[in-house]
């Protein structure tokens, strides 16, 4: 018992959880640094030619778990500790805290008094009941009362020493639900071309939803650089009586029925080329060897003597280029312009179809990542809120009237209105 006393001592004192606040985001920094989830190879062979700080191989990589840092037994393990420690402190200070707020202390005694950091007194001259009419005025001004026959004690702002709970609350559920999110939240990488579309479909209601792409178009800056990706997407579905159309750009997604929909990416995904007379639509693939957002296909030429030609395109717009692979010779074919000769065959480009990249996630921790922010800025909110303490004793003996205050924050602010409040209640 001794030591589990001690064990909550030491996980629910502020600087364990800095430090292990600390740990977590160095953590969450190496997690960005390396790429999270690939092939187990793939780290092996990288990092065995450059170790991390020179002796961190791909085998310790592995050993270590960093190759998927945030689903880490070490990595959940800290997440596990940041929530007790944050519901110890909680159960250690904060609530034991706002019990002791809510308990009236009454001053009976003039001489505590002067242990306030705030005092006045003053003699009464007239006959006046002013306990009575100091009631009525804190009331008035939004203050709750504890009245007795000769004193009154008042409170305000009481709502702030709830703030850290709710901090704390919204960290714990931040926490958990990030930690659920890393092992239930799937993703997809889909590539549409206009017209085409794609079936989501609920598992748990067997319920259909259609997304089709009905327009695509890219942004670019005046040298000519992509600048934002936009598609338009139609949700369709009978069952749902649904058909809307929703707008999805880079850094702005779609949010439909707990899936998040992003702009990822794009590409030129198909071309229709003429080769002597007859409508080809030709698949193109990424061609990394060459260079970025480069699209491309090997095809043959030539009514007799057929040679082989590397088609390659970098824009929606074209022109395509097709390179001759013996000789390096380059030809430029625009687009709708006219037919081209090359190798006896003629060649016309007819059409560009680009793809829009999208990213379809599904992340059933999202509505405890916004509840989780919504409670920490309310915590962060009320927490700023003082609560500001009066109490008022009339000594009958000495025809004296006693006013104290106290305020937990913002002491000069509350001087201001305690002098005024002191200077009312003396003239009332």
């Amino acid at each position: 018992m001794v030591i589990f006393k001690k064990f909550i001592l030491k996980i629910s004192s502020l600087r364990f959880a800095i430090l292990l606040i600390i740990f977590i985001a160095i953590s969450s920094g190496v997690g960005t640094f390396i790429p999270q989830g690939n092939d187990q190879q793939e780290y092996i062979d990288f990092y065995n030619e450059t170790p991390i700080l020179g002796f961190i191989n791909g085998s310790q990589v592995i050993r270590l778990q960093l190759d998927h840092i945030y689903t880490s037994n070490w990595f959940l393990f800290s997440l596990i500790l940041l929530c007790i420690s944050l519901a110890a402190c909680s159960f250690r200070r904060q609530i034991p805290s706002l019990k002791a707020a809510l308990k009236w202390t009454d001053y009976k005694d003039e001489k505590k008094f002067y242990k306030l950091e705030l005092i006045t007194n003053y003699e009464i001259i007239q006959d006046t009941d002013h306990i009575l009419k100091a009631d009525s005025l804190l009331r008035k001004k939004g203050w709750n009362i504890s009245k007795f026959e000769n004193r009154l004690s008042a409170r305000k702002g009481l709502v702030g020493k709830l703030g850290p709970i709710i901090v704390h609350i919204g960290l714990i559920i931040l926490l958990i639900g990030s930690a659920y999110g890393n092992f239930s939240s799937q993703s997809k990488e889909q590539y549409l071309r206009l017209g085409e579309s794609l079936d989501l479909i609920n598992e748990s209601t067997n319920s259909k939803v259609k997304i089709k792409l009905k327009n695509f178009f890219i942004e670019r800056e005046s040298d000519g650089k992509p600048k934002q990706f936009i598609s338009n997407l139609e949700f369709f579905s009978k069952q749902q009586n649904l058909n809307e159309i929703k707008t999805t750009q880079v850094n702005q997604p779609i949010r439909f029925k707990g899936l998040t929909i992003y702009q990822a990416d794009w590409s030129v995904s198909n071309i229709v080329m003429e080769i002597d007379s007859v409508l080809y639509q030709l698949q193109l693939k990424p061609i990394p060897e060459i260079g970025d957002q480069i699209w491309g296909l090997l095809i043959e030429l030539g009514r007799e003597n057929k040679k082989n030609y590397l088609l390659t395109i970098d824009n929606e717009n074209g022109p395509l280029k097709v390179s001759n692979i013996e000789d390096f010779s380059e030809n430029f074919v625009y687009l709708n312009n006219n037919p081209i000769e090359i190798n006896s065959s003629k060649i016309s480009l007819k059409k560009i179809i680009p793809s829009s990249g999208l990213i379809i996630k599904n992340d059933p921790s999202i509505p405890f990542i916004y509840l989780s922010f919504t409670l920490i800025i309310l915590g962060t909110i009320f927490s700023l809120i003082p609560t500001n303490q009066i109490w008022i004793l009339f000594n009958e003996n000495t025809n004296k009237l006693f006013i104290g205050g106290l305020s937990n924050r913002n002491l000069l602010g509350f001087k201001k209105e305690f002098l005024k409040l002191s200077d009312e209640i003396k003239n009332n």
